[in-house]
């Protein structure tokens, strides 16, 4: 028994000694593109076996094999891969190997509710899509607005920000951010009664935005949402994995000044982590009287009981208020009657004034939506997942204006004055021929000349659920099924917001026969209700006392379910996506109507549906192509369904119908990637709300609705990111689109106050004519170099021509129109000098310096009218003087200094 024990110990030693002759032990060092410096965590996989490493602190490795020869592959979240051979029969060691940040990954940042966002990948998922990730967010988001970050993709086009801290707007592919799709981490945004995005209600974004991925077309969403132009997937903070916060304070042109902090806890081993980051920015804006301010919140609670699931509870808002400028005609910016329009003219806003000696605007904006989420993801096995995410928001805010009579009083500069108007209410007389004096009291009517400051307020409630199940099926075929749920609750009504020195003002306008019989002698308005984005406004009865013109409600649920089926191998990936939903509407109207069954509308339901397939084929490690098409049948918006602001059902409308055929080819390689696509989009049936100037009160405050709208839009856009030498980093994009109404359309117009503009529907002749609001051809050519380790300078250049004139009625009326009105080009220098100092444990010290349109170009950014140059009228750059426009922001700027610890 001895002798065996000792045979087999001996033969045991042998084996080890055997194995240990054999084996070898891989040396090498990781480091990171940006600094230079290690990267730990780096994964380091021995190429077609499970044997590996990760680096340390320092960068370093050592991978233990048994082969002599093979390969490795490094990799990193966020950065690029790299698969190495490697020798130890000539070498030990792979030495340094530094890997380069992939901008078209978004791996690292899909955190928590992985299976609701769906987030395009590279060489996989076929549709066109550029990547904006945290870094350049951080570096060139500045003071300017949010969509201001994706001017330098393709068919991006961002305009009227001149309007106000937050009245910016994005075009993609010459569809406006109403055919959008936009998604907070898979959530859909976009208004449920008119499909809207007001940017000005997300200040906070760029500094809770982790990445930005924009999937033009048609997108890879699974639901049945309003992806016509694009999908922009937002990818939010959650609660961050490592503890360390951030300090930042930053100055800018025209008075802002923006301070952030942000700290987080890290997931702890107890699985328990939080993230928290507040914000305050103040500023007085580029145009004259368009001062505003506001402040971020976020808070993000995390839970890892164990591997199978994850829990997230986020809650977020950015509270806010500025005062607006709206578009006016050329001739009005013109102060000096020179002909000529300066820079400093180009600021012009005739919205504001001084009032009791301090700047004071007849239009502002205000406006609170906090919204939060709880996400759970659930691994059920090695083949299924389940992915839920619960949402709520509420709102409340609106904006304010003129109501009454005589509101447009102005002084020797042009400018509001707020002291005459109120002194002209106090100067009215109650001499008691009328029910409603009251004695004593100053009370004022539109017969009287009065003026008062309205607050048109838009409240709602939003509840909505989204659900995802993932099955392997084996390890090609996988697929997905859920459902999307949505309801939403939304008030409108007008209050007093200043009464400008009456005691009251008097007031019988209504819609319909019921205000009249509720209040028969009109009502007396006595109450203020200052507008503030702090205050929650509640309603919670039916009564009219203080709501003033209008006082209506809705009510919109939605239902949908969604199914898609992938097969993915390394060479060819392919989906088949299909989603089908019901939604249903339904108005309240306490202000026209007094018979309680008139008050409450026919209950609408329009079911809607969308087909999606696409596939990806790898030629090679370098080359891939893609082709995708869909067609979706997208429900009506709430607005379009009834008529005149009452409840009467417009029969006329029904779904839109959305065809789009995509395909691209890419190009990877270490020192160059190419996008390359082409794209055509059919859209039949649309309906079009529009606002403008349509009854000549020189406001912007009007509303046309065009019907049995088509539209073609084509194109072909190019993408490319290169770097020559490993400091130097290009990028650049071109996109030329051809997009035109087919056919004629019917048009409907109200005014402010929802009056019917023009009686009958108008006939306007479209067919052919250019679609506006977007440059249908624009490039861009973006350079940044690292002077050195931490210092490094950046510009952008973009250049956009073809943009014409918005669609207004009075110019397509006749066939013999001159149709649209193309704008002058223009070309826009942006640059940037990033300076970092690394500290020790991995803080470091960022400061930051932007200078937006750096030549100080002058140009038109948007044009609401279509008055061809005709001799007569005076000219500026060769537009007639008479259109009413946006001009862009000149000269901007904005220095920031950040702590990261």
């Amino acid at each position: 028994m001895k002798k065996m024990k000792r045979l087999v110990l001996s033969l045991a030693v042998v084996a080890m000694s055997m194995a240990v002759m054999s084996q070898g032990v891989l040396r090498g060092t990781v480091l990171e593109e940006e600094s230079g410096g290690a990267l730990p965590g780096a994964n380091i996989i021995e190429a077609g076996t499970t044997n590996g490493t990760i680096t340390n602190s320092e960068g370093t490795f050592e991978l233990n094999t048994t082969a002599q020869s093979g390969e490795i592959v490094i990799s990193f979240m966020g950065y690029k891969s790299q698969t190495l051979a490697f020798n130890l029969t000539t070498a030990t060691g792979i030495g340094e190997v530094t890997l380069v940040i992939d901008a078209t990954s978004m791996d690292e940042v899909v955190v928590t509710g992985y299976g609701v966002i769906d987030v395009a990948k590279d060489r996989e998922t076929p549709v066109a899509v550029s990547t904006i990730k945290l870094p350049e967010i951080i570096a060139k988001s500045g003071n300017q607005e949010f969509p201001e970050i994706m001017k330098n993709t393709p068919s991006v086009y961002v305009g009227s920000q001149a309007g106000g801290y937050g009245d910016s707007r994005i075009n993609i592919r010459g569809f406006d951010q109403v055919n959008l799709a936009l998604l907070f981490n898979g959530q859909p945004v976009n208004g449920m009664e008119d499909g809207k995005v007001y940017w000005s209600n997300w200040q906070g974004l760029t500094e809770i935005a982790t990445a930005v991925q924009i999937q033009r077309g048609l997108g890879s969403s699974k639901l049945a949402i309003s992806s016509v132009g694009a999908t922009i997937n937002v990818v939010t903070k959650a609660t961050d994995m490592v503890s360390g916060g951030r300090l930042s304070a930053m100055v800018g042109n025209d008075g802002y000044m923006k301070y952030v902090g942000s700290y987080s806890t890290g997931m702890g081993e107890n699985g328990w982590g939080a993230s928290i980051l507040l914000s305050h920015w103040q500023g007085n804006g580029y145009n004259d009287g368009t001062q505003g301010q506001g402040q971020t919140y976020f808070f993000s609670l995390g839970y890892k009981p164990s591997d199978k699931h994850q829990f997230n509870f986020s809650v977020t808002g950015a509270p806010q208020w500025h005062y607006q400028n709206y578009t006016k005609n050329l001739s009005s910016y013109d102060r000096d009657g020179d002909g000529d329009i300066t820079n400093e003219e180009q600021r012009y806003n005739s919205n504001w004034g001084m009032y009791k000696g301090e700047e004071y605007s007849l239009r502002e904006n205000f406006y609170h939506k906090p919204v939060a989420n709880l996400n759970w993801d659930w691994n059920i096995s090695d083949k299924s997942s389940l992915s839920t995410v619960l949402y709520g928001s509420t709102g409340a805010g609106g904006g304010t204006g003129g109501y009454g009579r005589d509101y447009y009083l102005y002084d020797a500069d042009g400018q509001l004055d707020f002291d005459q108007i109120e002194q002209n209410n106090r100067a009215i007389v109650n001499d008691g021929s009328e029910d409603w004096h009251i004695p004593g009291k100053t009370i004022g009517s539109y017969g009287d000349h009065a003026a008062v400051r309205r607050a048109s307020m838009n409240m709602h409630r939003w509840l909505g659920a989204v659900v995802n199940l993932n099955h392997e099926i084996n390890e090609n075929l996988s697929f997905n099924v859920g459902t999307d749920l949505r309801t939403y609750y939304g008030q409108h009504f007008r209050l007093v917001d200043n009464l400008w020195g009456l005691d009251g003002y008097w007031d019988d306008n209504y819609n319909g026969d019921g205000f009249q019989e509720i209040f028969p002698g009109g009502q007396v308005y006595t109450q203020e209700h200052t507008a503030s984005p702090y205050l929650f406004w509640t309603d919670k009865n039916r009564e009219t006392d203080d709501k003033l013109d209008y006082f209506n409600t809705e009510r919109i649920s939605y239902m949908g379910a969604f199914g898609q089926l992938e097969y993915k191998t390394q060479k060819l990936s392919t989906f088949v996506q299909a989603a089908v939903s019901t939604q249903s509407y339904q108005r309240f109207d306490y202000h026209s109507y007094s018979d309680p069954d008139e008050q409450v509308s026919e209950k609408l339901r329009h079911p809607g549906y969308n087909l999606k397939a696409g596939a990806n084929y790898n030629l090679t490690d370098n080359h891939n192509v893609f082709v995708n098409a869909g067609y979706y049948s997208r429900q009506p918006f709430f607005d379009d369904l009834f008529l005149n602001y009452l409840n009467e059902v417009n029969e006329d409308v029904g779904n839109e119908g959305v065809l789009g055929l995509e395909a691209g080819y890419g190009y990877r390689s270490q020192y160059l990637d190419v996008n390359l696509n082409v794209y055509y989009t059919s859209w039949s049936d649309r309906q079009i709300r529009q606002s403008g100037d349509f009854d000549g009160d020189g406001e912007r405050d009007d509303i046309a609705l065009f019907e049995n709208v088509a539209e073609i839009h084509a194109g072909v856009e190019l993408e490319f990111e290169a770097k020559p030498i490993r400091p130097l980093s290009i990028r650049g994009f071109a996109s030329i689109g051809s997009w035109t109404y087919a056919g004629d359309v019917k048009a409907r117009i109200w005014d402010e106050n929802r009056n019917p503009i023009g009686g009958d529907d108008m006939i306007l002749y479209l067919d052919g004519v250019k679609v506006g609001d977007a440059a249908q051809t624009s490039f861009g050519l973006l350079g940044t170099y690292k002077i050195v380790k931490g210092l490094s300078v950046d510009l952008d250049y973009r250049f956009y021509a073809n943009l014409y004139a918005r669609i207004n009625p009075g110019s397509f009326d006749a066939e013999d129109h001159e149709g649209s009105l193309e704008l002058p080009s223009f070309g826009l220098l942006d640059a940037g000098v990033s300076y970092k100092i690394y500290m020790k444990d991995r803080k470091s010290l960022n400061f930051r310096f932007n200078a937006n349109n750096v030549l100080n170009k002058q140009f038109i950014s948007q044009s609401d009218t279509n008055y061809h140059p005709d001799g007569v009228e005076d000219e500026w750059n060769g537009v007639n003087m008479n259109n009413r426009v946006y001009f862009g922001n000149g000269f901007t700027w904005n220095f920031s200094v950040a702590y990261k610890f």
